[in-house]
């Protein structure tokens, strides 16, 4: 599960667009992304929550989540 922690967001296959905005904001592996929570990826500039709803369902694909 650690390992799995440390891998790239690519590996999520979500939407470039999407990826960009993230890598811009810091986040870059799958474990940055399970310390966040749902509102303050909406505060990122492109990010809604239909994108917040394509990152929480990549996640669970790997039983994970975003932070509560």
């Amino acid at each position: 599960m650690e390992r799995l922690l440390k891998f790239h967001l690519v590996e999520l296959n979500l939407p470039l667009r999407i990826l960009i905005l993230l890598e811009k904001a810091g986040i870059r592996t799958i474990g940055d992304l399970t310390k966040c929570q749902a509102k303050q990826l909406c505060k990122i500039n492109g990010v809604g929550q239909l994108s917040v709803e394509k990152l929480t369902q990549a996640l669970e694909s790997m039983d994970l989540s975003l932070a509560k």
